[in-house]
């Protein structure tokens, strides 16, 4: 999405502030254990404690006498403390716009569907985009009859119905708009292989 696309020094933040969080109250640590507990991978771990180090955020030291050579103290600095909360509120002022503007991508979707005389659709992956729509077509002419998503295992996604894959034929919908956070041409491809028109599938623009 572009957002995303736009926001590189964003997304940087937000693994300096992932590494800050798991620092805190844990300081002696190894890069491994702060990839498990960010989800970073190994490398991005590395790359961001030298960010925080070269800020001065975090300082380290050997612990003395203890046999796993990679273990060091990570202790946060003043200023590390006081980056987090900045990090901590940019955050929320980017998941604030990133929402503004998902609902905006949204809405003009909706309307689009609407004008074309769909008045039933299904979605594809139960994800934050589409929770967010369900919100929008509640009070819209467009209804959402069901999600569609292989690897979800509940029977409903915030109050809707999840279609199981082997009744994706029997149900009752007009189009099918993908909202997986994957990439959309994965799940057009999988849609397709479940037999699902081309001409039904909707992808956001």
């Amino acid at each position: 999405m572009e957002i995303l696309k736009k926001q590189s020094s964003t997304r940087e933040n937000l693994g300096l502030l992932a590494v800050l969080e798991a620092l805190e109250g844990q300081e002696q640590t190894t890069q491994r254990e702060l990839a498990q507990a960010t989800g970073l991978n190994l490398k991005k771990v590395n790359y961001t404690l030298q960010k925080l180090l070269e800020k001065g955020y975090v300082k380290f030291q050997r612990v003395r006498q203890n046999p796993d050579k990679r273990n060091y103290l990570y202790i946060l600095t003043p200023a590390g403390i006081k980056a987090k909360s900045q990090l901590t509120y940019g955050f929320l002022k980017f998941t604030l716009d990133f929402y503004t503007r998902m609902e905006d991508k949204l809405l003009s979707c909706v309307k689009e569907i609407e004008s074309s005389g769909v008045d039933r659709i299904a979605l594809y992956g139960a994800s934050d985009v589409a929770r967010i729509l369900l919100g929008i077509v509640a009070d819209r002419a467009v209804k959402v009859v069901g999600v569609v998503d292989p690897g979800y295992a509940g029977r409903e996604y915030h109050g809707c119905p999840i279609i199981p894959v082997e009744d994706l034929s029997t149900w009752s919908w007009d189009a099918m708009l993908i909202t997986s956070i994957d990439d959309p041409d994965v799940g057009e491809a999988w849609l397709l292989g479940e037999g699902v028109s081309s001409d039904r599938i909707r992808k956001l623009s």
